[in-house]
């Protein structure tokens, strides 16, 4: 069940099908009409041959405007905080020790024990300040000069680490390197037009900033690690050493991934990982997590140690502060701190956006009135910010749409860079504008990154390659089967629906309830079996037209395309939404391949996706066997 599509049937794919060898370039025509009446047309420009045009979707569509919800404003606690941390120095505020006299504050360092818990450090008591030295995390207990008042939080800052100051330094940076910063902020399940529709100030601000939006950009694989391990470490999962918890001790720590992160702290850059729902991290939910802290700043930590304090506190809040201010303010300090040495930092959001609609748009201001902090202090004159998600909405209601089928696969994902940068590199700059209109993957990012260390001289890359810097130009006959994203997952492909009756719909949902009695079997006494109650809707992968009908150029230049090849299909790939009968009216959508010559269908676990909640449905192998708990239905109560 692991296994590629593409590892068993790439050989006789419908990719295959083209000579892509063929498929010019974007082509430039001067056409000298005579001056009958008839004006000359210069500089035609033809853009029919790209072998991936995407789909164009409204960001304001009306049917995704009704999930769009009015959201109040955060309403934290009107009693500010009595201590403030800027850089590695926690202060008790000016207006705390006007209002409660001396102020009395204990200081505590929250030290990382392992991934999922922490220890504390010594007590130190202060009147005034308190230096970060030992670690960036801190809990906080303060009294007013006649103890009728208290206050209490956890905190985060950077702390002065001599160490690593010590071994950061612009002089280690490679010398044929781009010499920036990187800095990635990352918000969970937002696609493309979901951030131009619920975001719309930020996308202002970012195209104002300069951003390069990736309109072509799109998901390789299911779910947040298989969307950013690519980016992360340039592999697939499976290409890499495993790591899942319920291996146990057959799995390692995702320490022996070859993170990007350690190239960059190899060439003197301070590194920095912050992620903000530890219950679900990206490598802790399913995956064992670090056995070592992974860069020399690390947030989780933090969160592992306050989000039990966070169900006391106003929603999405802690005190008088938004919870997402205090990643962002966690970024902040890092480039406060180390002002004068490279940095990379990750940094990840997810609390407001993963479950819900509309709700990260109460960040929106707190996010712009950032990004212009970061432009006028004049950190982006030596930082490429990529601002990003790693796919579109999985489980909320817009994504039973089918734009929002759609928009999972074409996540948000822009750079903005330097205004020095399109002057210095006017040929990276003209490849980078190209390529955001044209097929891009995760993979493409990783290799991105890993120009600004070492800068190569830029060229049209070649097609087979998988993963292209975007300094490159990316050619335009790459399709989906070349940058190795499945038919599952391609935006790209025109999909025409079918009827729900046809045989192919039919055949193929049966085929699919046997597929997941096959693979729920060994607890067929502890799972219900799946029955299919109805099909909502089919869709047959329909290729597009312009690469079925091109056959060869004929003219020797190769500007002008011979249409007249008529292709056989024999592959073709289905999306169906199917909902059962039992159990308990689960909804499901899955990909599946049909062979119109052996008649048979393929179907794969990892190309389905259960789209309503389950709960509490599968208690009975929740915990012994997580991978069943989209599908098994327990046959007892709980």
């Amino acid at each position: 069940m692991g296994y590629s599509i593409f590892q068993m049937t790439r050989s006789n794919s419908y990719y295959d099908m083209t000579d892509r060898n063929i498929m010019r370039k974007q082509i430039e025509l001067d056409i000298s009409k005579s001056s009958n009446n008839e004006a000359p047309v210069k500089n035609l420009k033809i853009e029919n041959y790209i072998a991936c045009p995407h789909p164009i979707l409204d960001p304001f569509d009306p049917i995704m405007m009704k999930f769009v919800q009015k959201e109040p404003p955060l309403t934290c606690d009107p009693e500010e905080d009595w201590v403030t941390i800027k850089g590695n120095i926690a202060r008790i505020t000016d207006k705390a020790l006007k209002k409660y006299g001396d102020i009395q504050c204990k200081f505590m360092d929250v030290l990382r024990a392992n991934e999922f818990s922490t220890s504390l450090g010594v007590v130190t008591t202060t009147h005034t300040e308190y230096n970060l030295e030992t670690s960036d995390f801190f809990r906080v207990y303060c009294e007013s000069e006649n103890g009728q008042f208290s206050w209490e939080s956890r905190m985060a800052g950077i702390r002065f680490d001599e160490d690593v100051i010590n071994r950061a330094g612009w002089d280690q940076v490679p010398k044929d390197g781009l010499g920036l910063n990187v800095l990635m902020i990352g918000l969970d399940s937002m696609s493309n037009m979901m951030v131009q529709r619920i975001l719309p100030k930020v996308y202002s601000k970012l195209k104002s900033m300069g951003a390069r939006v990736l309109n072509g950009y799109n998901i390789v694989g299911d779910g947040t690690p298989q969307a950013l391990i690519p980016i992360l470490t340039g592999r697939t999962e499976l290409e890499l050493p495993d790591t899942r918890k319920r291996m146990g001790n057959k799995a390692s720590y995702v320490d022996v991934y070859p993170f990007i992160w350690n190239e960059f702290k190899k060439h003197g850059y301070v590194t920095g990982y912050a992620e903000d729902v530890p219950d679900v991290g990206i490598f802790t939910y399913r995956l064992k997590g670090f056995d070592q802290q992974p860069t020399d700043h690390y947030m989780r930590s933090y969160y592992v140690d306050a989000s039990p304090m966070f169900k006391q506190q106003k929603p999405f809040c802690y005190g008088s502060l938004p919870r997402h201010k205090i990643m962002l303010n966690y970024i902040k300090d890092m480039f406060r701190v180390y002002e004068d040495k490279p940095k990379f930092m990750f940094a990840f959001q997810g609390e407001l956006s993963h479950d819900y609609a509309s709700k990260v748009s109460v960040a929106e201001n707190d996010l712009v009135e950032w990004l212009e902090w970061f432009e006028k202090s004049g950190y982006l004159n030596n930082t490429m910010l990529v601002f990003m998600s790693d796919h579109g909405q999985r489980f909320a209601s817009v994504r039973d749409t089918q734009q929002g089928k759609l928009e999972e696969r074409m996540p948000f994902f822009s750079f903005v860079l330097p205004k020095w940068f399109d002057r210095k590199y006017p040929t990276m700059a003209s490849n980078l504008d190209n390529n955001t209109n044209r097929l891009t993957t995760p993979f493409d990012i990783y290799s991105t990154l890993m120009s600004v260390l070492h800068r190569e001289e830029p060229k049209t890359d070649d097609v087979n390659k998988r993963s292209i810097s975007l300094f490159n130009e990316i050619p335009l006959e790459r399709t989906c089967r070349d940058a190795y994203i499945e038919p599952h997952w391609c935006a790209c492909l025109k999909w025409q629906p079918i009827s729900v009756d046809s045989s192919l719909a039919v055949d193929a949902a049966a085929n699919f309830a046997q597929f997941l009695n096959r693979f729920n079997s060994e607890y067929s006494d502890l799972c219900a079996p799946v029955e299919i109650d109805r099909i909502e809707w089919a869709n047959k992968m329909a290729p597009n037209e312009g690469l079925l009908k091109f056959h060869q150029a004929a003219d020797t230049d190769g500007f002008v395309p011979d249409m007249s090849a008529n292709t056989k299909i024999t592959d073709i790939y289905l999306q169906i939404k199917v909902i059962s009968r039992r159990p308990a009216k689960a909804v499901f959508e899955f990909s599946c391949q049909y062979n119109s010559n052996t008649r048979r269908y393929t179907v794969y676990e990892k190309h389905i996706s259960r789209i309503n909640q389950y709960g509490n449905q599968s208690w009975c192998v929740a915990k012994t066997q997580p991978q069943l708990n989209k599908y098994c239905y327990c046959k007892q109560p709980n």
